[in-house]
C-alpha cells in the first residue's frame, strides 16, 4: 500500500474509532458510509489484523484497534499542528480551482460567482469546463463538478446545491402570431427550439414529439431565439424566471407538472481538501441558496 493512502486510511479509521459509528463518522468526514467501510477493510487487510469488532448493533475496538488508534492519534495531532502553522503563515488563498459545470449553469450563475470570488481572493484563478460531458473526477484534473442528477455517484461527495425544473416558454410576439398550444400533442404544429439530439419533450411524465426548423446545441442561443420570438423553448426555471417576471417571456402549458431536478456540487472523497476549494464551496452554497430563495 502506498504510504499516503495508508495515512489517509489511518485517519479514517481514527474517526470511526472516536465515534464507534460508521454513519456518524462518514457524515463528519463528508464522505459516504460505503466508501468509509471499504477503506477500513482495506486498512485491516494491509495491516493483517482486525481493528474493529462489528455487529448489527454496535462497533467496538479490538485490542489491536486500540493500539492503532493511539498511534493514529499521534499522526493526526502532528498533521493538525502543521496545518495550524501553515494557516498562520499563509492566510491568503491562492492557486487554481478547476471546475466542470453544465453550460447554462456556468453561463448564468457560476461565472459571476467565480468572478466575485476572485475579487475577494485575487490570487485565486479558475478554469471552467462549460459542457455536459461527465468527466471522471478520480482520474481527471477537476477539483469540483456541478452536475444535474437525481442519482448522485456513491463514490463521491455529493452536496445538494439547488432544485430546479424545466418550463416551456415563448415570447409574447410568438404567441400573438401563432397562438398557444392547448396540449402536448399540439406542439407538432409549432416551432420548437431544441437541441439536435432531442425529438420529444416530457410533459406530465408523458413524452410528446416536437419539431423545429433549426436545431441548436447551444442553450444560450436557444433562449435568445425564444426572446426573439422564433419559437417555443423548454428551459430551466432559474434561467427564465427574470424574463417571466418582466414579461419578455410567457409560460406555455402552465398546467403541466414539471419534473423536479437537483444540481449537486460533486468532488472526490478527500480527507484533506485545499482551503481555497473549501472556501469556494461555502461561497457557492451561500450565494445560490440566497438567490434561489428570493
Amino acid at each position: 500500500m502506498k504510504s499516503h493512502k495508508k495515512v489517509e486510511r489511518l485517519m479514517l479509521f481514527s474517526a470511526v474509532a472516536e465515534t464507534l459509528n460508521y454513519g456518524t463518522a462518514a457524515e463528519k468526514l463528508g464522505i459516504s458510509r460505503g466508501y468509509l467501510s471499504e477503506q477500513i477493510k482495506a486498512l485491516e487487510l494491509a495491516l493483517g489484523v482486525k481493528l474493529l469488532q462489528r455487529s448489527t448493533r454496535q462497533v467496538n475496538l479490538t485490542s489491536e484497534g486500540k493500539q492503532v488508534h493511539a498511534d493514529a492519534q499521534l499522526i493526526n495531532n502532528a498533521m493538525v499542528a502543521m496545518e495550524k502553522k501553515l494557516n498562520k503563515e499563509q492566510t491568503e488563498l491562492k492557486g487554481e480551482i478547476s471546475v466542470t459545470a453544465p453550460n447554462m449553469f456556468a453561463h448564468y450563475i457560476l461565472s459571476d460567482i467565480c468572478y466575485d470570488f476572485t475579487r475577494t481572493h485575487p490570487a485565486v484563478t479558475f478554469s471552467i469546463d462549460s459542457s455536459y460531458q461527465r468527466h471522471d473526477l478520480n482520474r481527471g484534473h477537476f477539483d469540483l463538478a456541478f452536475r444535474s442528477t437525481n442519482t448522485p455517484p456513491q463514490d463521491m461527495v455529493a452536496k445538494p446545491l439547488m432544485s430546479y425544473q424545466h418550463v416551456i416558454v415563448a415570447a409574447p410576439s410568438y404567441v400573438d402570431e401563432y397562438g398557444l398550444p392547448k396540449d402536448g400533442n399540439a406542439l407538432l404544429k409549432h416551432q420548437c427550439l431544441h437541441g439536435p439530439d432531442i425529438d420529444t419533450w416530457t410533459i406530465n411524465r408523458k413524452r410528446f414529439p416536437i419539431k423545429g426548423s433549426v436545431k441548436l446545441n447551444d442553450n444560450v442561443n436557444l433562449i435568445n431565439r425564444a426572446l426573439d420570438g422564433r419559437g417555443i423553448a423548454r428551459l430551466p426555471d432559474y434561467i427564465v424566471s427574470a424574463h417571466l417576471r418582466n414579461g419578455s417571456l410567457v409560460q406555455v402549458l402552465e398546467e403541466h407538472t414539471p419534473t423536479p431536478h437537483k444540481l449537486y456540487i460533486i468532488h472526490p472523497q478527500k480527507l484533506h481538501q485545499s482551503l481555497r476549494v473549501r472556501e469556494f464551496i461555502d461561497a457557492v452554497t451561500s450565494i445560490v441558496s440566497t438567490t434561489t430563495n428570493q
